[in-house]
C-alpha cells in the first residue's frame, strides 16, 4: 500500500464484481474439480460461517462447484452459491435486496485480483425452476483462474473466503440498517 496526497491506495488490482440480470449459461464443458484440503477447509469454513448465528443468510442449494476449464492454456475453477434471507419477511424486501448487492460489490471489489477473480451477483425471483415472484434469491458465481489446475483451485478457496467475509459483514450492515428503521 502507498500513499497518495495523504490517502493510502492499493497498487494491485481489485477483483472483477458484476451485477447481472441473468447469470450467464457456463461456457464450454466443465469438469470436476477433485478438491484438496485447502479449498475443503475453505467449503466447510464458508458453510459455517453461512450457517452461523452472525448471518443473514442460508443456503438454498448446496455448493456447486468448483469445476474445472482448461480453455485457452489458463485453468479455470468456477462455483455456484445460491442464498437468500433466513428470515421470510426479508426474502421479500426489494430494497434490502439491492443494498445488499451494492454492499458485496463494493466489498468484494477490494479483494484479490482482476486478472484471477471474478465475483458475478444475481437477483432472481425464486429458485431456478421453481419462480417465486414474491422471494429473491442471490445468485453467485465465483471463477478463479491459473497457470495451473491447482493455482485455480487454491485461488477458488482464497475467493470464496472473500465471499464469506462479505456476506458476514454485509449482515451486519443490513442489521444495523434494519434496527434504525424500525427506529
Amino acid at each position: 500500500m502507498r500513499l497518495q496526497g495523504g490517502v493510502p491506495s492499493r497498487s494491485f488490482a481489485e477483483m472483477r464484481v458484476e451485477a447481472v440480470g441473468e447469470m450467464p449459461k457456463r461456457a464450454g464443458e466443465a469438469g470436476a474439480v477433485t478438491v484438496d484440503a485447502a479449498a475443503g477447509l475453505a467449503i466447510k469454513s464458508f458453510l459455517a460461517a453461512i450457517e452461523s448465528d452472525d448471518s443473514l443468510f442460508c443456503l438454498i442449494e448446496p455448493v456447486e462447484g468448483p469445476s474445472a476449464d482448461g480453455a485457452a492454456g489458463r485453468q479455470i475453477c468456477s462455483g455456484d452459491l445460491v442464498l437468500q434471507f433466513r428470515q421470510a419477511e426479508l426474502k421479500r424486501q426489494k430494497g434490502l435486496h439491492f443494498l445488499l448487492i451494492e454492499k458485496l460489490i463494493e466489498l468484494l471489489k477490494d479483494a484479490g485480483s482482476q486478472e484471477t477473480l471474478q465475483a458475478t451477483l444475481s437477483l432472481v425471483s425464486g429458485r431456478e425452476g421453481q419462480p417465486n415472484q414474491k422471494e429473491l434469491v442471490l445468485r453467485v458465481r465465483l471463477a478463479a483462474k491459473g497457470d495451473s489446475p491447482e493455482q485455480a483451485l487454491l485461488r477458488w478457496g482464497l475467493g470464496l473466503s472473500h465471499i464469506q467475509q462479505a456476506l458476514l459483514f454485509t449482515s451486519r450492515h443490513l442489521r444495523m440498517h434494519l434496527t434504525q428503521t424500525e427506529s
